[in-house]
């Protein structure tokens, strides 16, 4: 039974359902024996809730979208009555009282949380390890990681725990977890979702949304979670059904930011994915990286990081030690907050300036191009523990923007964007995601490419090593 359902997506379980096929209580009850299989190894969870989404397993109506299909959220998002932890060791008793708007609607497309998934402390690394809950690992191969922040969402959509993960996405969040799980991870524009905080304001740079097998079921998570209130920004897009006959002019970029290109066989995967869509009948255009890597990163860096100026504070008042001796708070951790108070209100306001410029630019770079393709990372995942909680920021700031030299510059201007995984390495046999974005406001364009790109080179049906569909068999 285990291998058979590996064979759906969300959609398609939810189908089962309201054809009496299987029930939500039993899709349950077979999500936790994927994990009790394979969760020691991989530790992508830091919360069951299993017991609840039993006790709602039966009330879910059957008409809604997903019909109580079991999903997980990332431990950075509030929903009430179950622990959100941050990855932190200091948030371990935290239970939240209230749901954001977020989760309320995804509940009622009728998804049933079976639990939350790992992520570095406060989200802050591209990869997932932190000193409550330790290393989550890449199903691709368990020495590596997943990246992060959602990493234990993309490492448990790809070890087959479900079809369907919440994630966010501050920098690449989402899609760099994705691109190294061999998964599809989608960022839409910022204000297209309900809101993912409870006091109702979006961030700057996080998006919610998720992390999945299948097209399909990223973009009725989307439509079941956009804001569709008289105070939306965008329009609504509701569910993207398929690929569009509309032929796309995509400019291709395979240098980062700093104008250096990537590993051999990421760029070979781009090429590849350029060639695909030229094969597709989409019109190739291959252009200079408009950004500038120092530049950006001092305005990302410091708009990121002034919000987090005198938090130590707070930690100090409560044990009556340095923030470096409490044992709440991992060093990676502390030296940022350290580092974060060097800024100021004036570079906050140039960080500000500089997003809205390069906000402008890219409105006029999608005039030309309707979609931009580049890699997702310059590299594949490194080794558990090449970047870990006990380094300090200042040692491994510059490494973290060279990974993240392709990602952030969509949240930064509020873009949509996409992780497809197309082709994998021929060197290490690990997955290559393809970086897609487009002008803010505009995820149906890339729905529709991501459906037609899943169609002319299916990934569903490629498991990692360490899933479910190899250690049942």
């Amino acid at each position: 039974m285990t291998d058979e359902l590996l064979n759906y997506d969300a959609l398609g379980l939810a189908d089962l359902v309201r054809k009496g096929e299987v029930t939500a209580r039993e899709l349950v009850e077979m999500t936790a024996r994927r994990i009790e299989a394979l969760d020691e190894t991989i530790n992508a969870m830091t919360t069951l809730t299993i017991e609840r989404a039993l006790d709602r397993a039966d009330n879910i109506p059957t008409d809604s979208v997903f019909a109580g299909v079991p999903t997980m959220l990332k431990d950075f998002i509030d929903c009430a009555g179950v622990r959100r932890t941050d990855g932190s060791v200091f948030k371990l008793t935290n239970v939240c009282q209230t749901s954001s708007d977020y989760v309320n609607a995804l509940e009622t497309a009728g998804l049933n949380l079976v639990g939350m998934t790992n992520l570095p402390e406060f989200a802050a690394s591209l990869i997932t390890d932190n000193q409550a809950f330790g290393p989550t690992r890449n199903p691709w191969d368990v020495d590596r990681t997943p990246g992060g922040s959602s990493g234990g969402s993309a490492a448990a959509v790809a070890a087959g725990y479900l079809p369907l993960v919440h994630g966010t996405d501050g920098g690449g969040s989402n899609r760099i977890p994705a691109s190294w799980c061999g998964v599809f991870g989608m960022k839409p524009s910022r204000y297209r979702m309900l809101c993912g905080e409870t006091d109702g304001v979006h961030q700057m740079m996080r998006t919610h949304h998720s992390i999945s097998r299948s097209v399909r079921d990223s973009a009725a998570m989307l439509a079941a979670t956009e804001d569709r209130t008289e105070n939306a920004v965008y329009s609504q897009i509701g569910k993207v059904e398929g690929p569009s006959k509309q032929r796309l002019r995509i400019a291709v970029t395979t240098r980062n930011c700093f104008g250096s290109e990537p590993a051999p066989d990421i760029k070979t995967a781009i090429k590849k994915t350029a060639a695909l869509c030229e094969e597709l009948g989409h019109q190739i255009i291959e252009v200079a990286n408009p950004i500038q890597g120092e530049a950006f990163f001092r305005a990302y860096t410091g708009l990121f990081l002034f919000k987090f100026k005198g938090m130590l504070k707070p930690f100090e008042s409560l044990t009556g030690k340095p923030a470096e001796k409490s044992g709440l708070l991992t060093p990676s951790t502390v030296s940022a907050l350290r580092y974060a108070e060097i800024f100021t209100e004036s570079d906050y306001h140039n960080g500000k300036a500089y997003m809205e410029k390069l906000t402008s630019e890219t409105i006029k770079f999608h005039e030309k191009f309707d979609v931009w393709l580049t890699p997702v990372t310059p590299s594949g995942p490194p080794k558990i523990g090449y970047l870990n909680p006990d380094q300090l920021y200042e040692d491994t700031r510059e490494l973290m923007e060279q990974y993240m030299s392709y990602t952030p510059m969509a949240n930064a201007v509020g873009s949509p964007a996409m992780s497809v995984p197309l082709f994998w390495s021929e060197q290490t046999g690990l997955p290559i995601g393809s970086h897609f974005s487009a002008r803010p406001g505009d995820e149906k364009t890339l729905y529709e490419l991501a459906y037609e790109l899943e169609e002319a080179c299916p990934w569903f049906d490629r498991w990692a090593p360490f899933s479910i569909k190899h250690v049942t068999q």
